[in-house]
């Protein structure tokens, strides 16, 4: 101990003071600074995940700069890098499983599809489909080609949606396209307007697609015949919600639509004082609609005798859109904000919000959540109740 040391020791001990502790000399105290640390290099740290009743499965370092799109798909995570190569990632454990080519450089990478029962993978170009080994990343051929990749008749302009041995994704030319890719053929495909908006989805046994101008059509999902046609004032935004009866809807005209999924009977149509900018989240009886300027609006899925719909209530203080539930509550992302809330779904009060760590991808699939950002990591939660 060097002499002015020694001096001031013995000062605090005249003094009946003790000299402080370090960190690593307090287990309350390390403990407590690395927490802070996790915090802060996590995109969602474990005691922000469990203001948030969320549970931090994994994380792993990663290199964000090089990650453009993160898909979750058939149970599988897949992360497309600048050089359009795809890696699959264990869910369970955060490893990597392969890494494939996945397109040329110019190309476009517009979706990334599991089928596990099959053991494939489905890179899908703007205008062509790459099939690869789900067990290998390596090409497999397809049945009547021979080839591993197939070209598209009809340039892709959105993601689309597995259905029965199909692909079925919207046009750059405002088609709507049911590919069979196990074979690599058109099945059948049907141009509904303009350019497609959003990507098709599926209500029970029907495609819902919308093309830009508020052109909205719905097709048998097995043989592609159109069911019915509804006219929006003006495009719609975001994905519509369904369920296995309903369509609900909502458009830049200011409306939030609930149809028929079978024969698109409107059943009642809201209008608000904003144009809407999102898509709706159809959860049990509710309806949630983000509504700019409002806040997020829950109405009930199937009022009786209500041509409006019936408003169950509005939270000003949300700022996203439903993406899922944990527990009893609601999650709401938004993305420009980067924040994560969870509210109530019977009072729409707000249980937690939480700003995440700079970061750069989102993506949910059922009760799994995965995050890019922090200090360049990769991180998956579950939702409360899961396993």
């Amino acid at each position: 101990m060097s002499t002015v040391s020694g001096l001031l020791a013995a000062a605090l001990m005249l003094l009946g003071a003790e000299p402080a502790a370090s960190t690593t000399d307090d287990p309350a105290a390390h403990n407590e600074a690395q927490a802070q640390r996790l915090e802060q290099q996590m995109p969602l740290g474990p005691r922000s995940a469990k203001a948030l009743r969320l549970r931090v499965t994994w994380r792993t370092p990663i290199d964000a700069s090089s990650i453009t799109d993160v898909y979750l798909s058939g149970g599988g995570l897949f992360l497309v890098n600048t050089s359009n190569e795809v890696e699959m990632v264990d869910l369970h454990t955060g490893r990597g499983r392969w890494t494939s080519f996945g397109a040329g450089g110019a190309d476009l990478i517009m979706n990334v599809v599991h089928l596990p029962e099959a053991q494939r993978v489905y890179v899908v170009r703007s205008d062509s489909i790459l099939t690869l080994s789900a067990t290998t990343g390596l090409p497999l051929s397809n049945t009547a080609s021979q080839a591993s990749v197939q070209p598209l008749d009809w340039l892709a302009a959105t993601a689309g949606v597995a259905y029965d041995g199909k692909y079925i994704y919207g046009g750059l030319s405002g088609e709507v396209v049911w590919q069979a890719w196990q074979i690599g053929v058109v099945a059948t495909a049907h141009r509904i307007g303009r350019r497609i908006a959003v990507p098709p989805v599926i209500a029970g046994d029907t495609v819902i697609a919308s093309a830009e101008g508020g052109n909205l059509a719905a097709f048998d999902a097995n043989s592609g015949s159109l069911k019915w046609q509804y006219k929006l004032l003006e495009g719609a935004s975001g994905e519509p919600a369904t369920s296995s009866r309903l369509v609900a809807i909502a458009s830049t005209d200011q409306h939030l639509r609930m149809l028929n999924a079978a024969d698109g009977r409107l059943r009642w149509s809201r209008m608000f004082a904003t144009p809407l900018r999102d898509g709706p989240t159809m959860i049990d009886d509710g309806v949630y609609q983000q509504v700019p300027g409002t806040g997020l609006v829950k109405m009930q899925a199937l009022p009786a005798n209500a041509p409006e719909g019936v408003e169950v209530w509005t939270a000003e203080d949300v700022t996203g859109s439903v993406v899922g539930t944990t527990g009893d509550l609601l999650i709401a992302w938004d993305a420009a904000s980067a924040t994560l809330q969870t509210v109530s779904a019977r009072t729409g009060s707000v249980d937690a919000t939480v700003p995440l760590n700079q970061v750069s991808h989102f993506a949910i699939d059922g009760n799994v959540i995965v995050l890019i950002g922090g200090n360049s990591e990769l991180e998956c939660l579950t939702t409360a109740g899961s396993n």
